[in-house]
């Protein structure tokens, strides 16, 4: 929210005067602080629609269920809160989430990904509350680069400003690719391996259990 709001002006060396008004007081403004409740809230939404999918204990199941739906419409109003107090905070930023080209598409995309991931929840469709939801909040995080682009650091730090030479850029994407190579299978297998152990624990306590209690 300092950022988006172009509180921390000069290259990132603050506008105030003093360490207090340099380095702290931007972060606590009533716009600064909105976006961080509304980023909090933003992802204890995705923990729960990821933990519905997750977990086997239905009671349990039910708990995470009613915990996303509240996270989801608390999502909504921390959002239409994060756009009133932008009037005052943060109206460049305001002004391209209302107003650029890709606004009205994004705005659309994320409502629809919103409202399909709530009614997936209230019919128990979890697989698709959770790709829902990832989607959501996917929409919602690219919506502040580019409601600041070109800058990095609003008003007057530009991305191609602080860019390391041409040079390093391609090393570093190479090296990035070549990082992604390993990196993805590597956790694929992981998470494969761990899912299984989980799944094959599961069914063990399942054959284990007297029959009493099933």
């Amino acid at each position: 929210g300092a950022i988006a709001s172009g509180a921390i002006g000069d290259g990132g060396r603050g506008t105030g005067d003093g360490f207090y008004s340099i380095y702290v007081a931007p972060w606590l403004t009533p716009f600064a602080l909105s976006v961080g409740v509304f980023a909090l809230v933003a992802f204890a939404f995705l923990a729960a629609v990821y933990l519905t999918l997750e977990t086997e204990d239905q009671p349990l199941r039910e708990d995470f269920r009613r915990r996303a739906l509240g996270a989801g419409v608390a999502l909504f109003f921390a959002a239409v809160a994060v756009l009133l107090l932008a009037r005052g905070g943060a109206p460049s930023l305001l002004d391209d989430l209302v107003f650029a080209p890709w606004a009205l598409p994004l705005h659309l995309l994320t409502g629809v990904a919103a409202v399909t991931a709530l009614g997936a929840l209230s019919r128990r469709h979890y697989r698709i509350a959770r790709i829902a939801a990832a989607g959501q909040v996917t929409l919602i995080f690219w919506g502040w680069p580019l409601s600041q682009y070109p800058n990095i650091l609003p008003p007057d730090l530009a991305i191609a400003d602080v860019a390391a030479p041409d040079a390093t850029l391609r090393l570093a994407l190479g090296a990035l690719v070549l990082g992604a190579i390993v990196l993805f299978p590597s956790l694929y297998l992981l998470f494969r391996v761990f899912k299984r152990t989980s799944d094959v624990r599961h069914q063990t306590s399942d054959i284990s259990r007297p029959a009493s209690d099933v």
